[in-house]
């Protein structure tokens, strides 16, 4: 299928094509990826000014330097210059796959559509109850007879949430959940929930886990047995085999038990003595999952599959670097081979596909950049009303995975649904800040009348999506000194971003390394009775907002690395930024002066996004311009644990649910 599409894009052969594309064809990463390797260069705009600016800057149009411009619209909504110079062309889904129900079709995300094209084509014309058993048979692989055990069902959802398949269109979901009511054994089931929400999911089979656990502890004392978890662990073979596995994709975590003679064997891969110390052999799984992960790994990987090696690194990350654990020699080994070659893959992915992925900016946003469009999309669909985006300057994944842990014993009121995202490269504030808050390419930000600053850039943003000036507000915080600024209580406030600082500084200061930083996190997430700067004000303003109705979104402009000195470059004022994971210039030449006396960088250039005439020198994995050996955490550079960020939405909800 995807050559099929590429048949009308031939190498160096038109210098401007118009697509119009209502069904979101071209938002296929593989396809995208492809276009870019072709040359073209991608343009989607909705704003009239935005897509004029984009286009002039593309200039001139050569069939050596294509350009592509997709529209949901008619072509001919599109300037009259553009329509005319240009190649026309109109995709449609439905031509595509004219045995199923266009309708459900369009629903689907483009990483289900994805699995759609490398499905066998139906034979014969569906109608709207035949593509949708089609649709679960061959993109979510749902057997026919899999709803009718728990067991099955547990570790099927446990599967297209790992594979980053949900959530389900609205077609699909709604049958889906009307099968399953119909049989007693899911009575009691949160089943939307549980499909749209990974962190449901898991918040569900954890409750249900606890419950077991429980019921044990209380026949065991003697007590009346409490009713039965709606999961059901203690007569189900199934789920007990299921156990190891739910531990291991961190959709379970051990609990602690203080008796767990009383518990039956299977209920071991779950369960933990009260002193007993999991990170070993939790090290261990992760690090076992990590090496399949990267040995299934080929040139074929898509954004999902580098989300969940995010998602498993950050786990170790944290593990790793947590306070009193001393990894043994063998896990060290490991992790010297580990780490090198996850930052060389991960190296090779982002040249394939970060410029692609720029282009794909909805329904689910890739790329910091995408932030402000995607709140903007759900405010359109009703799904969110007022918006306050919170920056934590400098907050890596696994950051937000030791926050989390500390805020859900605090908040349970409060409910997390996490996405990933990509900063822009390179990773330092200057660049990815900057997009984040704006919506615009560092390119884009030379432009004359560009924002030159994160709150022009939001105030920016949101005029151009209508709302009022007094409607629109960007602060810096400084909870640790001052209340925040009253001019964020206003009644009029439908956008708000937040940017703190906190985070950044108390990574900048971690002289001994990222134990140093995370012992440091650990400590402003402390509350106690002292004086110290902590995360309590920064949580009451949060619940605060939640109150008065606000969608809260916690992002980063980018994450952070711990890195080893290589030397620094003495070059005058030739470099526009000097940063330790990062030197940018405006002269090529003096970028490739640099690289001669430290060949182990890489340049990092004409990716679509930074200026055309804008060079980043990088160093290799995880070295930096300081000192010899010197151990510092910076970002600025190409890892997981800088590039990648997480993107969180906080919903509060009744304590019954």
């Amino acid at each position: 299928m995807l050559e099929e599409i590429l048949q009308y894009f031939p190498i160096h052969t038109h210098s401007l094509a118009l697509v119009s594309d209502p069904d979101g064809l071209l938002a296929d990463e593989a396809l995208l990826s492809a276009l870019v390797e072709r040359g073209f260069t991608l343009i989607q705009e909705a704003d009239p000014v935005l897509l004029r600016q984009r286009a002039e800057q593309a200039r001139p149009f050569t069939p050596q330097a294509p350009v592509l411009i997709i529209t949901p619209d008619a072509l001919e909504t599109l300037p009259y210059d553009l329509w005319q110079q240009g190649q026309h062309l109109s995709l449609a889904l439905h031509s595509y796959f004219p045995n199923l129900a266009y309708p459900v079709l369009r629903s689907l995300s483009p990483p289900q559509r994805a699995r759609l094209w490398e499905a066998p084509h139906p034979s014969t014309r569906l109608g709207r109850r035949g593509t949708i058993e089609f649709l679960l048979g061959q993109v979510f692989k749902l057997p026919a007879n899999l709803l009718d055990h728990p067991a099955d069902f547990i570790t099927w959802l446990d599967d297209i949430h790992r594979q980053g398949l949900t959530p389900l269109p609205e077609a699909l979901l709604t049958p889906l959940v009307e099968r399953l009511q119909g049989n007693q054994a899911y009575a009691g089931w949160p089943l939307n929930e549980i499909f749209q929400s990974s962190q449901a999911f898991a918040e569900f089979v954890q409750a249900q886990w606890e419950s077991y656990i429980h019921s044990v502890h209380e026949a065991a004392a003697g007590y009346a047995i409490p009713m039965p978890a709606l999961i059901p662990f203690d007569s189900d073979p199934g789920l007990q085999d299921a156990l190891s596995r739910l531990v291991r994709s961190g959709r379970l975590t051990p609990l602690q038990v203080s008796e767990p003679e009383n518990l039956p064997g299977w209920a071991a891969p779950a369960i933990r003595a009260i002193h007993e110390d999991l990170r070993p052999k939790r090290i261990d799984e992760l690090q076992h999952t990590l090496y399949g992960q990267l040995a299934e790994l080929s040139t074929h990987d898509r954004w999902e599959d580098w989300e969940a090696i995010a998602r498993a690194w950050a786990a170790l990350t944290l593990l790793w670097y947590s306070s009193n654990y001393l990894p043994t020699q063998e896990q060290q080994k490991k992790q010297e081979t580990l780490r090198p070659a996850l930052d060389h893959a991960f190296l090779e992915w982002l040249r394939l596909r970060y410029t692609s992925l720029a282009a794909q900016r909805l329904p689910a946003p890739h790329q910091v950049q995408h932030v402000p469009y995607y709140l903007a999309y759900l405010r359109s669909l009703g799904v969110v009303g007022k918006v306050a985006l919170l920056i934590l300057d400098g907050l890596s994944l696994a950051d937000w995975e030791l926050i989390a842990l500390t805020w859900r014993t605090r908040h349970s009121d409060w409910h997390y649904e996490k996405q990933l995202l990509l900063a822009q490269i390179p990773t330092i504030t200057a660049i990815s800040r900057l997009a984040l808050a704006s919506g615009m390419r560092p390119a884009d930000l030379r432009l004359p009348g560009a924002p030159r600053n994160e709150v022009e850039g939001w105030q920016a943003f949101w005029g151009r999506e209508g709302l009022p000036e007094n409607a629109i507000e960007a602060v810096s915080l400084a909870l640790d000194r001052v209340a925040p600024p009253a001019v964020i209580t206003s009644s009029h406030l439908e956008a708000l971003c937040l940017i703190d600082h906190t985070i950044d500084d108390i990574l900048h200061g971690s002289v001994l390394g990222a134990s140093d930083l995370q012992a440091s996190l650990r400590l402003w997430l402390e509350i106690g009775n002292d004086e110290r700067p902590t995360s309590a004000r920064l949580e009451a303003l949060l619940d605060d907002l939640l109150e008065r109705g606000f969608s809260i979104f916690i992002t980063s402009d980018h994450g952070h690395c711990e890195a080893r000195g290589m030397g620094q470059p003495a070059e005058g004022l030739v470099a526009q930024t000097r940063g330790k994971r990062a030197r940018l210039y405006d002269d090529r030449r003096a970028a490739q002066r640099v690289q001669t006396a430290f060949p182990e960088t890489i340049l990092w250039e004409k990716d679509g996004l930074l200026p055309d005439d804008r060079v980043a020198l990088m160093p290799e994995g995880r070295w930096a311009f300081t000192t010899n050996n010197e151990t510092v955490v910076t970002h600025g550079g190409l890892t997981l644990d800088e590039v990648v960020v997480p993107l969180v939405r906080i919903q509060k909800r009744a304590l019954h649910d």
